[in-house]
């Protein structure tokens, strides 16, 4: 449908580094083993595996760092500098980022916390004063698994049955809280398993929280891209990078199945734009592809606006504001949260 070129990966995963059990190695073959083009490690604090970037198979690894400890989490990208943490002021965060030419999200900024975990520790985004930030992190694996956990037999139901915990998809307040982001500036909505592979000890039973393998075969963040990977690092760290500042993405929960070869475009008289972009309403069409058959939702303004079912759409003579598209694939009676795609403006 477009000239462009896809590839998935995982953000937010933890290693030996910080609190994480694999080595990043590992953690790149896990990744490998799930089909991913690319995975962003950001360890708490530091940028500690930094010399072990590059790539590791067909995986790129990237290093970045998760700063900041009781609140307001954010993740630096693309920097090669260590930023001093603030959790009272994480603007200063921020602009350390920034000042370093990096991009940077708000990770995990809504949860509900479980009795099970700390009394119900959370660790939320609490200052939306903020400006300067790239985006944030619409759909986090570990905080909303954790979040379902209310109590003992819970837990062992969605430590067997994970993907409970996500059939709704993410968090209403996280999608009210973007679109309301959406209206003032373009804010890249972004996808994150915060994979730690925490080894519990309970006796004869040793179960693995937030495996990376299971993670990396969820939660993805898609990008589209000017060119195809071309095994050059650099080269291809940038352009990643330059997606995702862009908002060139979308979010898929790929388990069931994978979100390889959805497509949002605008096409406005034969020119094509795409996720992040502007294009004036009057005579433009917004396109969209789904690798199966799905329901489609096209959200106009924060509000649901159009819904069609099939494989491939086309909506027209549409009014200036921001869309993007939410849609759900068919899983046993009913229907299961697949894609959130970034907006197109319409002007």
């Amino acid at each position: 449908m477009s000239g462009m070129y896809e590839c998935a990966g995982n953000i937010h995963v933890h290693t030996r580094y910080s609190d994480g059990s694999g080595s990043i190695p590992e953690v790149a073959k896990s990744a490998e083993k799930a089909g991913l083009d690319f995975i962003i490690i950001t360890d708490h604090h530091h940028l500690q595996g930094k010399s072990e970037e590059g790539y590791y198979g067909k995986v790129l690894v990237m290093v970045g760092s998760e700063f900041n400890s009781e609140r307001n989490h954010y993740l630096g990208i693309g920097i090669d500098q260590e930023v001093p943490g603030n959790d009272e002021v994480p603007q200063q965060v921020i602009d350390g980022v920034r000042s370093q030419g990096g991009i940077g999200f708000l990770a995990h900024p809504f949860e509900t916390g479980s009795p099970v975990y700390k009394q119900g520790k959370t660790y939320p985004w609490t200052d939306w004063s903020v400006t300067g930030f790239t985006g944030l992190d619409i759909w986090s694996y570990l905080s909303q698994w954790r979040d379902g956990i209310t109590g003992i037999p819970k837990g062992i139901y969605l430590y067997f049955n994970p993907h409970q915990a996500f059939r709704r998809g993410p968090l209403q307040a996280a999608l009210d809280k973007w679109d309301e982001l959406l209206q003032e500036r373009m804010v890249v909505g972004i996808g994150c398993s915060d994979a730690h592979a925490i080894k519990v000890n309970l006796g004869p039973w040793k179960p693995i929280i937030s495996d990376y393998y299971t993670c990396f075969r969820c939660i993805n963040t898609h990008l589209t891209l000017k060119e195809r990977l071309s095994g050059d690092f650099r080269k291809d760290k940038t352009e990643i990078i330059q997606a995702l500042r862009l908002g060139r993405c979308f979010v898929g929960y790929d388990f069931f199945k994978n979100s390889r070869g959805f497509r949002f475009v605008a096409d406005a008289n034969g020119r094509i734009k795409h996720m992040g972009e502007r294009v004036p309403a009057k005579g433009t069409a917004l396109k969209v592809d789904t690798p199966a058959n799905a329901k489609v939702v096209l959200i106009k303004d924060g509000k649901p606006y159009l819904q069609a079912n099939g494989g491939r759409h086309r909506f027209a003579q549409l009014k200036p504001g921001i869309y993007r598209v939410e849609a759900q694939h068919r899983h046993g009676l009913g229907y299961r949260a697949w894609i959130y795609s970034n907006p197109i403006y319409l002007d």
